[in-house]
């Protein structure tokens, strides 16, 4: 038996801690006993207005049908990102330096330009949408297949120097005292706020928006990392995205980060998803946008509060065990193709049966004419109409926003050494070169007649190349350190008696001499079809020269590689 003193206190301290939710979050006033019926002049219709025209606004007069992808992608990746990630990555780095004076690629890193910024950028996205490989020293690998072999990369970036940009790259001062690191992702808060500024700055959406989640595939070791059985890439960072139906077009966007305590933008009786939907929606309030949402969202709740108080309407699928949602609209079994509705007066609960029952919330696209959708009949081997609601017809034509977005920005699975931070910045660059496409579609549209349409793929091609531009890495020698060494080496007029033979005290029968060995290893990399018996020799030897300390062998002529090594820059050759 409980305790019946216990139970009393059990039950004040969860009343008392209901009382608490009441005072530090808004409420949703919630009907009692709401009154569903099937009389649809019940329901009031809600009209799309627009503050601003649909499409692109406050472009510049520069740009034109004739700009360039880049120039595009300017105005959503603008000079104050590019100037915020050359700053900190320089600071970074002098950090390090300063921390770990052996570390390898500090001790030798020079500061970044915003050219060659720009150009890292172009190679780095061209390793993500159009060229992948495993690693990335595979891009600089000159031994691997000739039908793999990538030179281009070779030619803007040594490899150490692309590692090191990549390793120090940041956009937050680490150190500076003004940063809020309650806040889970602060390492790229500032290049999320400012696209997302500029997202909404650009360009004015259609009526109908989309709201779903996408993941960044990482599995680093992270607190808010999420695992979604069902979903394609299972382990990552989820985000949460809402998108212009018809283009994709990012228009707000959240990356999920947990549970947050004491959210002022939470609603209780909306519950985390709830509030979601409404802080997304918050920039279109008033403007009686439709957004489409899956049955994750939606609630009737959900559509009445943001009607009320946002002139924002919804239509989504619905699980029935949500409040507020009818229950003699429940079906078990239903045939193909009918539907019945039932109408509170501002929200519309529908079924509908396809395989089996469908439910949707909608305060729009609500009507008694039917429509019709193609599905597969077994019985005639083909596909034929199955009448359905209206709202069901718009839901499967506006829904699909996200996921177009989606897949045509998404990363590779990661690396085994990627850092989230920098993972993150690099969606957030892919967002604004899928919304550079967009608006690019708006001045010179991807598909006219007679020509060739213009893909993402295509657009992402022309502005890695244009990012990359001239930039090329420094001609120098094939090593800075090797001059130096040469000149020791070399014997001259006045050296000949420091270079001489001699066997050391320790030596054994393995020592290999090092310029056969560099014969040897030339010959594999220019002959690598040759047989091994075709190859130079490495010969042993227990000699070396006194001053160099390499050991190399003694002989005869063009066999004397103790000569060789001490005559010849290239003492291979």
């Amino acid at each position: 038996m409980v305790d019946v003193d216990v139970h009393h206190k059990l039950h004040h301290n969860r009343r008392h801690f209901k009382d608490s939710l009441l005072l530090s979050h808004p409420q949703v006033p919630v009907q009692p006993g709401v009154v569903w019926s099937t009389d649809a002049s019940k329901f009031v219709p809600t009209h799309f207005n627009p503050k601003q025209t649909v499409g692109p606004r406050n472009i510049p007069d520069t740009i034109t049908a004739d700009s360039s992808p880049e120039e595009y992608l300017s105005l959503l990746w603008d000079d104050s990102l590019w100037n915020l990630l050359v700053e900190e990555t320089n600071r970074q780095a002098e950090y390090v330096k300063a921390s770990k004076p052996n570390n390898y690629f500090a001790k030798t890193f020079v500061p970044v330009t915003i050219e060659e910024m720009k150009a890292f950028f172009g190679c780095r996205v061209a390793m993500e949408l159009l060229l992948h490989k495993d690693r990335y020293e595979q891009y600089w690998r000159s031994k691997s297949s000739w039908l793999t072999v990538t030179p281009g990369f070779p030619k803007v970036f040594t490899r150490d120097r692309f590692l090191a940009i990549w390793s120090f790259l940041h956009c937050v001062d680490e150190n500076g005292n003004d940063l809020d690191k309650s806040d889970k992702i602060y390492k790229t808060r500032p290049v999320l706020q400012k696209v997302l500024q500029n997202f909404y700055h650009y360009y004015v959406p259609q009526c109908e928006l989309s709201l779903d989640e996408g993941m960044i595939p990482t599995k680093n070791k992270l607190g808010f990392k999420q695992y979604i059985k069902d979903k394609p890439i299972k382990w990552g960072i989820k985000t949460f995205i809402l998108c212009e139906s018809s283009s994709g077009y990012i228009v707000n966007a959240e990356v999920y980060t947990g549970k947050v305590d004491d959210d002022p933008s939470y609603i209780r009786n909306l519950g985390v998803t709830g509030s979601l939907v409404v802080r997304l929606c918050k920039p279109f309030e008033g403007q009686y946008h439709c957004v489409f949402t899956d049955r994750f969202y939606t609630s009737v709740t959900l559509a009445e509060y943001l009607l009320d108080n946002h002139a924002t309407v919804m239509v989504g699928t619905a699980l029935t065990n949500r409040k507020l949602f009818p229950a003699s609209l429940v079906k078990k079994k239903m045939d193909r193709g009918t539907s019945e509705m039932l109408f509170n007066g501002k929200v519309a609960t529908v079924v509908w049966c396809d395989k089996k029952p469908i439910y949707f919330v909608a305060t729009k696209y609500v009507s008694d004419d039917l429509q019709s959708v193609l599905r597969y009949n077994p019985q005639e081997h083909k596909r034929v109409p199955v009448p359905c609601p209206s709202v069901v017809k718009a839901y499967n034509e506006f829904m699909g926003g996200t996921d177009k977005n989606d897949q045509l920005t998404k990363l590779h699975r990661c690396r085994r050494h990627y850092k989230w931070p920098r993972r993150l910045v690099v969606k957030f660059f892919v967002w604004s070169l899928y919304n550079a496409y967009v608006l690019q579609n708006h001045y010179h549209p991807h598909r006219q007649p007679g020509k060739r349409d213009v893909t993402f793929h295509a657009f992402v091609s022309d502005v890695c190349h244009a990012l990359v531009g001239a930039f090329r890495r420094a001609q120098e020698p094939m090593s800075r350190q090797s001059s130096q060494i040469d000149e020791a080496r070399l014997v001259n007029a006045g050296s000949v008696p420091q270079h001489l033979p001699e066997r050391p005290a320790n030596a054994t029968t393995n020592n290999r001499c090092v310029v056969c060995s560099q014969k040897y290893n030339q010959a594999r990399r220019t002959s690598a079809g040759a047989k091994n018996s075709d190859w130079p020799k490495r010969t042993k030897t227990v000699y070396w020269c006194k001053s160099c300390q390499v050991f190399l062998c003694i002989g005869t002529g063009t066999d004397n590689c103790f000569e060789a090594y001490h005559t010849k820059v290239q003492f291979w050759r």
